[in-house]
């Protein structure tokens, strides 16, 4: 009877959900209508596209991502305009507001006019036309017409300078970090930097180390509070550790496919992936506290393995998960410093949060046994 009775309850759940998600389907479809009526109004949205030219009246503010891109001769934008050009970037026209180029090679024509300030970075930048307001160049090679006529103050930085005006312009060096900065954010090559790893940071591990003692504090404060709960979930990666780990790897799966989700989303339908953008978010709030509980746990069965292991005695919950807590740091940033070392510590992260997860998950974040025991009669 009490089992038809909770399957019964179960069911009026589901159900709900569904209806929960139907209603929220809808009125995303609908919202989405609008959004796309408006959409097809607004001049303004960025420009993604292999090549790009403007020769006419741009009203609103124009921001463009090309392999290449020209303002023509008689075009006009009569506000801000940022331009992103793998290859070559050319400038012929009018600008009214500011003007913020970067590409391989940007030229500023004679029939020129940025009434506002200038931003250049890219490998070789020839100037000429009319800039009035201030001037910012990065290049490796910077070149200045005679017919080039620069109104306001200039900040220059460049490898290889020729000045073909009689004025004299203050420039400095650019250093080979500068230079490569903006080149490998340019390439991509930052990136690939940045998952490759493998370098140690004195600065970085003292910070995060002073970070993970905060954190481990405050982990061994709520373990104070909740010993009962935290007991319920550490017993249940005891006594059902492939249960846990099951649960916890397939929440890390519903959780990773809610995100893929949403991305084909937005590439596929943008209005609508946007609107369901923040409710994805809201569920993501649970899920995040999920996996932070999970990995207290996780510290709280380090500390007492360590506590066990090297100290030979059993210490209070707070001081176990301040334990475990700084021993899953150090081994954390041992792994960052291995080659690709910020991927396999999120791959680590992971698989250790994992168990910790799927406990939570299981004992409702502890506040029931995982021996619970059912009576279902006869």
């Amino acid at each position: 009877m009490e089992a038809n009775v909770e399957s019964g309850f179960n069911v009026r759940k589901l159900l709900v959900f569904i209806a929960a998600i139907i209603v929220v389907l809808v009125i995303g479809s609908a919202a989405s209508r609008v959004v796309l009526n408006r959409a097809a109004t607004n001049n303004d949205a960025p420009i993604f596209t292999p090549d790009y030219s403007l020769s006419n009246i741009k009203a609103d503010d124009l921001f463009v991502v090309a392999d290449s891109a020209q303002l023509l001769p008689g075009s006009h934008v009569q506000a801000d305009a940022a331009l992103i050009g793998k290859n070559n970037v050319t400038v012929e026209g009018l600008v009214d507001g500011d003007l913020t180029v970067m590409g391989g090679s940007i030229q500023l024509g004679k029939e020129a006019l940025v009434k506002g300030d200038a931003v250049l970075i890219g490998n070789k930048v020839t100037l000429s036309g009319q800039i009035n307001g201030e001037l910012n160049v990065i290049a490796d090679t910077l070149t200045i017409n005679p017919d080039a006529l620069l109104k306001g103050s200039l900040d220059i930085c460049a490898t290889h300078f020729i000045n073909e005006q009689n004025l004299d312009v203050p420039i400095h060096k650019c250093g080979a970090d500068e230079l490569a900065g903006w080149q490998s954010l340019r390439d991509g090559s930052l990136a690939t930097k940045v998952i490759s790893g493998g370098e140690f940071s004195l600065s970085s591990f003292i910070f995060n180390g002073l970070f993970a003692m905060g954190l481990a504090a405050l982990s061994g404060l709520i373990v104070t509070i909740f010993p009962r709960r935290f007991g319920h979930m550490t017993e249940a990666i005891r006594t059902l550790p492939r249960r846990a780990s099951r649960i916890g790897c397939l929440t890390q799966i519903f959780a990773v496919a809610l995100v893929l989700g949403l991305g084909i989303l937005i590439a596929v339908l943008p209005p609508l992936g946007l609107i369901l953008l923040p409710i994805l978010a809201l569920l993501f709030i649970p899920l995040g506290i999920l996996f932070v509980i999970g990995w207290m746990t996780m510290a709280l069965l380090a500390g007492d393995w360590l506590l066990r292991r090297f100290a030979g005695r059993s210490t209070p919950p707070m001081l176990t998960v301040i334990a475990g807590s700084m021993g899953l740091f150090i081994l954390w940033t041992l792994v960052g410093m291995l080659p690709y070392g910020p991927i396999l510590s999120l791959v680590w992260a992971a698989l250790i949060g994992t168990g910790g997860l799927g406990a939570a998950v299981m004992t409702r974040v502890g506040t029931r046994s995982p021996s619970r025991s059912y009576f279902v009669q006869g």
